[in-house]
């Protein structure tokens, strides 16, 4: 049997580790995309519940609207400074008792 070259042997086994690192830090970055791939799949799940909500609040405001007008309870301008109260207020908070 041939006697080993210590200089190849060395080079081989250097790169034999670095092949296992790089190997191991692959698989620790594929489990951190899927870990993120998981917590987005549930942000867009939750804005989308955000949206329906939304559109439906949107929807019962309209509704709101509607009858308001419809009982003479309240105008165009009643209802449009209503709105820019509800605009102007931080957080969207509307203060109730300026609503009647």
């Amino acid at each position: 049997m041939a006697p080993v070259e210590p200089l190849p042997a060395a080079a081989l086994a250097g790169l034999s580790v670095v092949a296992f690192l790089l190997a191991r830090r692959v698989r620790a970055l594929v489990a951190e995309v899927s870990d993120l791939h998981a917590r987005v799949d549930g942000l867009a799940s939750r804005l989308a519940a955000a949206q329906e909500d939304v559109q439906a609040a949107l929807g019962r405001t309209e509704v709101a609207e509607t009858v308001l007008l419809e009982k003479g309870l309240a105008d165009e301008e009643d209802l449009e400074a209503a709105r820019r109260r509800a605009d102007d207020a931080p957080g969207g908070d509307v203060p109730r008792d300026d609503l009647h």
